[in-house]
């Protein structure tokens, strides 16, 4: 499958044992949502790991590099949600 746009970001990480169908939730319901509502945002996708780990690995597919310094994306990393501070509270 080809990208839908010319960058993405992607991730590996593990979530701290016992918090994993939380995140899960969150990470689904709002997280995708949100991310996707930023211009230059084209596609998101998160797959887990049958076996070993790291257990996540996160991709989002935007329109160019620059979406990822863009200002309204930097406006979502400096303002998260309630949920998302409780989630991810680093």
């Amino acid at each position: 499958m080809a990208l839908s746009g010319n960058a993405a970001l992607a991730m590996f990480f593990d979530i701290e044992s016992g918090f994993e169908t939380e995140h899960d939730h969150w990470h689904t319901h709002e997280h995708f949502g949100e991310r996707l509502g930023i211009p230059g945002f084209r596609r998101a996708v998160r797959w887990n790991a049958l076996d070993g780990g790291p257990r996540y690995f996160m991709m989002y597919e935007v329109a160019e590099v620059a979406t990822l310094t863009s200002a309204p994306y930097l406006e979502r990393l400096d303002n998260p949600s309630p949920w998302t501070r409780t989630v991810m509270p680093y």
